[in-house]
Parts: C-alpha cells; structure tokens; sequence
C-alpha cells in the first residue's frame, strides 16, 4: 500500500521536518545497535499507536500488508536456516544434507524481521504527516543550497505526472496489442522498449520547457533564495534535533568505546 502525506493538525504534523528526519535517524540507528525483541517490539507497537491516534491508517497498513508479511516471514525463515551458531532446536533431514535449525538463528531473524517493520512503520509515519515541499523547504531553510532543494521538489512533484504517464503509455500499448505484463526476460526488455522509451522521450520533452521557464527566471542568480512563509523552529523542535544529534553521537562513540553495554545476541 502506498503512503501519501495526509492533512492534519496533530502535534506529529505540527513538528519542523528537520526534527522529525533527525528523530527518524537517531530512531533508525537505535533499533539497528540494538539487539532485543523487547526493545523492537516495543518501538514498533509505539509507531502504530502513534500512527493510529492521529489517524494515519497507510502507515499502519503498510506494516499488515501481504508484501511486508510475506518478507517478514522469509527473514525469519532464511536466519534460522542459516545460522549455525546457538543450540539445536529442530533437524530437518534433506537429500544431500540436513538443515539445523537453532534457538539463535531464530532470535536473530525475529530481530531483523522486527527492524525491518520498524523501519517501514517509522517510514510510513514521517511521510504521513510531512509534506513534500515542506520537508524540501524546510532543509533549505536549514542551509541546504537551495538548488540541490529544487531537485528534490522537482522530484517529488513530477512522480506524480510520471506515474500518470506510464499509466496512459501502458493502455496505449495494450491497445495496440502489445503484452508488456507478462513474466521472463524478453517480456521485460520488452516493457523497457515499448514503456521507458517513450517516458525518456517525454521527460526530455519537459526538461526542455523546464530549463527554459527557469531561465527566464534568472534562477540561481542570487546566492540565497527567499521564501513565501518562513517557519522557525520552536523550542520542541530544536529539543528534539539536539536530543538525536546527541544520541547518535553517542550511540557511534560507544560503538567504538564500548563505555555502555548495549543488548547482543550471545552465542
């Protein structure tokens, strides 16, 4: 299921998107050092009470959709089959040899299937309640230049006209007779022929009328951009972006120190 921003007016949407990315980081680099169900779980059943009580039901099905079981269970699966350390639990005997599984392989994979969901719940939640443009303009404000910021708002705003594209250049060719969905190798080189051949076409076509509208803009002319609302960031803003700064340099110097014990998997 795709997860689009959604209008709202919760404390979550009310945040400065440079706080919500640098909590999002420290988050993600959190659940990557940590090596604990506990802490996983924990931190995913957050996420969707967060994302339930303001009403951003995509992020939560993002989390129960077939996609993200389907490679749930295959993390799980693949870890126990292929990590040897830890005790026996299961023998599965094959032709040619026997598959172990062990206490730790599973562990392991319960531990990586759990990040994987927080990963795409704490994804689907930022995107939920952060506009596009908002988040593009909101680093530039940060000291972004503000050209490299233009090339993300140009990004954003064109997938949707791609997207639109791709669609109208599927049907066109479906009615001409043209199978471009079917499996294998020659009905993929076939679907790059008769589909991105035209969208290249077409999005040199807008290149084009793009350079010239900005031109006679004279963009890039001035060193810094100016901007049509200017948000500052609150007290809870910085808070936050100094609080991940300061847990991110932690978690990196105790990685290399080793001063604070964090949870591992013992063998």
């Amino acid at each position: 299921m795709r997860v689009k921003y959604q209008d709202g007016d919760s404390a979550l949407h009310r945040l400065d998107p440079v706080a919500k990315l640098a909590a999002l980081s420290a988050f993600s680099i959190c659940i990557f050092l940590f090596d604990s169900i506990a802490f996983e779980a924990l931190s995913l059943g957050a996420i969707l009470l967060a994302a339930y009580l303001i009403k951003a039901g995509p992020a939560v099905s993002i989390v129960r959709s077939r996609y993200a079981i389907t490679l749930t269970i295959w993390l799980v699966v693949i870890q126990a089959i292929f990590t040897p350390a830890g005790s026996p639990l299961l023998v599965i005997p094959l032709h040619f040899f026997n598959v172990t599984v062990t206490d730790m392989g599973i562990l392991k994979g319960l531990i990586i299937s759990l990040r994987f969901l927080d990963v795409i719940a704490a994804s689907g939640l930022f995107i939920a309640t952060t506009g596009p443009a908002e988040l593009a303009y909101a680093l530039m404000r940060s000291g972004i230049p503000y050209r490299y910021g233009f090339m993300l708002v140009l990004m954003l705003r064109f997938m949707p006209v791609f997207e639109m594209e791709m669609g109208t250049v599927r049907d066109a060719q479906a009615a001409r007779g043209l199978e471009v969905d079917q499996g294998g190798v020659k009905s993929l080189i076939k679907s790059i022929r008769y589909t991105f051949v035209p969208l290249i076409v077409s999005a040199i076509s807008k290149v084009d009328c793009l350079v010239v509208s900005m031109e006679g803009r004279a963009f890039g002319y001035m060193p810094r951009r100016t901007f049509l609302h200017m948000k500052k960031p609150t007290f809870a803003d910085m808070s936050i972006i100094a609080t991940s700064i300061a847990i991110m340099a932690f978690l990196f110097l105790d990685r290399w120190g080793g001063w604070v014990p964090l949870p591992r998997l013992s063998v």
